[in-house]
């Protein structure tokens, strides 16, 4: 059946970014452009016009552990059945409390998921990348894929636990790896493997984020969780047998290693389409470390979230050192791919609020802005959460626009979010989304 979806449609191409129209075709983008020019394409189509200010393609949210939000939710919740402001009021009562972390099996895994999901496209949500996806998640997720009931996309990373009892060594984890018989690419547009996940530093509020000067609390620069011998030596495999990589380095020091460390282990070898991610990156990062990655082609993964919940802390000890917290601006003036996400179900995970955040640089328990300078537009941030983020989750060619060939994900939403002041964009409220030319979410 063709269907052509009629309205303003925010296409997120640069090639065309309004249009009036698109024809869906088996779960695919048939057409997009005027309505004459889509009705004349497809002149027995049923036309469907959405009551909405505006179409845009499904957002993705780059880095959600949507394995972990299925089963704090399902504790958290209880019996209940709320609707989505209910359901960020539910998630929000305790950020990181994890009295739900307790074995499940995949069945029990796979209909946590099932009840998630809808208040998940219920924000819009179409697809995530989940970071540090479990051996016991994986499992979880193949039983929901199985089942045919996997409506959010998952790009999951892989977590071999390097550096930890699981893992203590190089060949430890290189081991885990070898014993899946996959890599980084390998699955379908509902279910793929993606990089592997790396823990280079601790985090920032704990004062353990890898800084190139002492933390004042501590007197210490942080703490660097691996060698540089041995994340160089897990990066030349991963770089030689397929596997992508995203590593988890929130300080500026933990950045500027990283980046060389991956840099010689590539050699000659270009990083660019493999996706190579610098995950969090937010703490006092040089501009020289921002540069470099950017020519690496390295991606970075940004979570707004963070720095809503942790800014003003943070700010209280480092001083002006947060002038440049989560510096999405210098990212993208260098020419870096910034990918958006949340960290949920640990931090807020509204894409909306978080949009919000990086465009006012507002955030948690402090009056003024924290490092404006770094502001970035609604457009850029609209980019994060679709082409941008769809790149990250190797799914560049297939969704984060509405073009013709790309799969169906799209979302109606109250009013154009590109053409509010940006202190409205947080209230902006999803009508319906689809995954696949298939309804959803509809709101009631």
């Amino acid at each position: 059946m063709t269907t052509i979806v009629a309205g303003h449609l925010v296409t997120m191409d640069p090639e065309r970014p309004v249009a009036e129209a698109m024809a869906v075709v088996a779960g695919r983008i048939a057409a997009v452009g005027s309505l004459a020019e889509v009705r004349a394409a497809y002149p027995e189509a049923a036309v469907e016009r959405p009551d909405a200010g505006a179409v845009l393609p499904g957002l993705i949210d780059a880095h959600l552990h949507l394995a972990r939000a299925a089963l704090k939710f399902e504790h958290d919740a209880g019996g209940a059945e709320p609707d989505v402001p209910g359901f960020l009021e539910i998630m929000a009562r305790d950020w990181h409390g994890e009295e739900w972390d307790v074995p499940r099996s995949p069945a029990e895994r796979a209909d946590a998921l099932r009840r998630v999901q809808p208040l998940l496209h219920g924000l819009g949500i179409t697809g995530v990348v989940d970071p540090a996806v479990t051996e016991p998640e994986l499992r979880g997720y193949q039983e929901s894929w199985r089942r045919g009931e996997l409506t959010v996309r998952v790009t999951a990373m892989p977590y071999p636990g390097l550096g930890t009892p699981r893992a203590p060594t190089v060949e430890d984890a290189i081991g885990r790896l070898s014993g899946l018989g996959l890599h980084t690419g390998f699955g379908d547009d509902v279910l793929r493997i993606g990089g592997v996940k790396v823990y280079f530093d601790g985090e920032g509020l704990k004062s353990e984020a890898l800084l190139d000067a002492p933390w004042p609390s501590t007197g210490s620069p942080g703490r660097q969780l691996l060698a540089d011998e041995d994340f160089a030596e897990f990066a030349r495999f991963c770089i030689e047998y397929g596997w992508s990589m995203g590593v988890h380095a929130v300080g500026g020091g933990a950045v500027a290693k990283v980046v060389d460390l991956l840099a010689r282990a590539a050699g000659e070898r270009s990083l660019r389409d493999g996706r190579f991610q610098i995950i969090h990156g937010y703490l006092d990062v040089a501009p020289a470390t921002i540069a470099r990655a950017a020519e690496l082609g390295l991606v970075a993964s940004a979570q707004p979230s963070i720095t809503w919940f942790n800014g003003a802390r943070l700010a209280e000890e480092l001083g002006a050192r947060t002038d440049t917290i989560n510096p999405l601006r210098s990212w993208l003036d260098a020419g870096a791919r910034v990918a958006l996400g949340s960290d949920g179900p640990f931090f807020p995970f509204d894409p909306w609020q978080l949009m919000w955040t990086a465009v006012t640089r507002r955030v948690d328990r402090r009056d003024d802005p924290l490092g404006p300078t770094e502001a970035i537009t609604v457009a850029e941030a609209l980019a994060g959460y679709t082409r941008s983020a769809a790149d990250a989750a190797f799914a560049g060619a297939d969704r984060g626009v509405l073009r013709a060939g790309r799969l169906a994900d799209w979302i109606a939403v109250d009013r154009d979010p590109t053409a509010l002041p940006a202190d409205d964009l947080r209230s902006v409220r999803v009508l319906r989304t689809e995954v696949g030319g298939r309804t959803v979410f509809r709101e009631s």
